[in-house]
């Protein structure tokens, strides 16, 4: 997974995103989730805070945050939904 802001005014896009980590990222380097956040917490040692990040994982139930799935078959990053992380968490979909 891959956590990143956005600059002011600038919406993501699924497509584009796709190209770009499918053309410069190798096949294992790819992030499958893509969380956008509107702020990037650090500690006080300027490091960011992925603690609670990883304990939230990728459940759309639990991250109020967008979150978006790499799909190879439709080649772009979608909207995670329940139904997306079900088949992830029964393995319908190989990670």
């Amino acid at each position: 997974m891959a956590c990143i802001r956005l600059k002011e005014d600038c919406e993501f896009n699924g497509e584009n995103t796709y190209r770009h980590v499918n053309t410069h990222l190798p096949n294992y380097a790819r992030p499958r989730f893509i969380r956008i956040k509107s702020a990037i917490e650090l500690t006080a040692t300027f490091k960011y805070r992925k603690v609670q990040l990883v304990e939230e994982g990728f459940n759309p139930a639990v991250i109020k945050d967008h979150l978006y799935f790499l799909d190879d078959k439709e080649k772009l990053y979608v909207q995670m939904t329940q139904e997306i992380y079900n088949s992830v968490r029964k393995h319908d979909f190989k990670l």
